[in-house]
């Protein structure tokens, strides 16, 4: 049968179109409502569970090197928590606070040693000659009462600025561990987030992610 024409000359559409359209309708609009409800979610998420942590001299003065030791900072995930810090820790190995996962996904540790001889991070050398100067003591002061493992050779390096102070960053495997140094007024600073080789593939977003917001004012 075929389609009737209206008045104005322009064909009307067929029985069967027509009703294809009915039903084509509500698939779609049901489409477009999810499309719309999803983005409305996404867009209400929290951007980031991360906790920020400033160092505080009240706070840290028993471990500290120096009384002019500045007020390093950085984010870690909201189930981690502070570890306490020893006297002998802070003394034999320059750490000045540490954190655990609360699920044993990673640890993180930030010391504070003196630095003779150095402006900046830059000028006490290559990355891979300032490594030697402290690899001994990454990971030294988590599960035994020794030194780390010197001589490894890490997978990456490289340097980033912020606010006028340089870092240099590493990547060590076996176990893994990422470290962001500086030096600033004599002293370095070191940021050590670190995890079993079980734990890396979940843990290592969460372990750049601390190492990047880590920063130490000039």
């Amino acid at each position: 049968m075929r389609a009737s024409c209206s008045a104005s000359g322009v064909r009307a559409p067929s029985a069967s179109t027509a009703a294809k359209r009915k039903h084509a309708t509500p698939s779609a609009n049901r489409r477009d409502f999810l499309a719309f409800v999803a983005f409305l979610s996404s867009s209400s998420a929290p951007a980031s569970r991360a906790q920020f942590y400033k160092r505080s001299f009240r706070e840290r003065f028993e471990t500290s090197i120096s009384s002019a030791t500045h007020d390093y900072s950085f984010e870690y995930p909201e189930d981690w928590s502070a570890d306490i810090v020893s006297l002998n820790d802070g003394k034999l190995y320059g750490v000045d606070t540490r954190y655990k996962s609360d699920t044993g996904n990673g640890q993180l540790a930030v010391s504070v040693l003196p630095f003779v001889g150095a402006d900046g991070i830059k000028d006490a050398g290559t990355p891979e000659d300032v490594l030697q100067r402290f690899e001994e003591l990454i990971g030294a002061y988590w599960e035994q009462n020794g030194f780390g493992q010197p001589g490894r050779t890490p997978s990456s390096t490289s340097v980033s600025t912020k606010n006028g102070v340089d870092y240099y960053l590493y990547e060590l495997v076996s176990p893994h561990n990422l470290i962001s140094a500086c030096i600033v007024e004599g002293e370095l600073y070191l940021m050590v987030a670190s995890c079993g080789a079980r734990s890396w593939k979940s843990a290592e977003g969460d372990l750049r992610s601390i190492v990047d917001s880590f920063k130490v004012p000039p």
